[in-house]
């Protein structure tokens, strides 16, 4: 059964801006291009993480946007000790704006409570405001 990861984005202003930063951190990875996310721990549920799992991310209170997992890789230095990079697809896929209150780290995200795709983003894709996306949404506008 998959799971998916949820992760908390600071310092960006929107989805647009969060997708500009991502680029700067692609790296090669197995064979192909992936974005490292660092964070403390390593999922303990690796293999239905690695199942199929995406990592969602919250930026401004709201589920905005997924990326897939493509790998986990427990890493170790003298200045910070272990830590985990959960290793992303470039491919950002926006979702339906959801609400989320503000949390530390990661938390599991069962598959009955993710919200649904809307498609991949575009670059220079002009977005809404995720609030005024959320109440369009609301009443049925979108």
């Amino acid at each position: 059964m998959t799971v998916h990861l949820i992760k908390l984005v600071v310092g960006v202003h929107d989805l647009t801006h969060f997708a500009e930063n991502q680029q700067k951190y692609a790296i090669d990875y197995e064979g192909g291009r992936a974005i490292p996310v660092r964070t403390r721990h390593k999922p303990r549920r690796e293999g239905e993480t690695m199942d199929g799992g995406s990592l969602y991310r919250v930026i401004k209170n709201h589920i905005l946007c997924r990326q897939e997992i493509v790998g986990l890789e427990v890493m170790e230095d003298k200045q910070d000790g272990r830590y985990c990079l959960i290793m992303v697809a470039p491919k950002i896929i926006r979702t339906v704006s959801v609400p989320r209150k503000a949390f530390q780290g990661w938390r599991y995200l069962e598959t009955t409570n993710v919200p649904p795709d809307i498609g991949i983003l575009q670059a220079n894709e002009d977005l809404p405001p995720a609030e005024m996306e959320a109440e369009l949404r609301d009443l049925g506008l979108i």
